[in-house]
């Protein structure tokens, strides 16, 4: 195989989020409904927040656009 493609930005499999103070409150930003923190565990891959009715995932930075 002597030709192949990289990524521009490398994918990340494991990115470390920045996680917000437990007693954070937010709302989704699809949605407007009230977005659950995830507990910050070393075995944990996805990001700090979710939204149960999108069932969508958000880092601190997408929730709180």
């Amino acid at each position: 195989m002597t030709e192949f493609k990289t990524f521009d930005s490398p994918i990340e499999f494991n990115p470390d989020y920045e996680w917000p103070d437990e007693d954070t409150e937010l709302d989704c930003p699809k949605c407007d409904n009230q977005l659950t923190l995830n507990i910050k565990r070393s075995d944990y891959k996805g990001k700090p927040w979710w939204c149960g009715k999108c069932r969508w995932q958000f880092s601190n930075e997408e929730a709180t656009k």
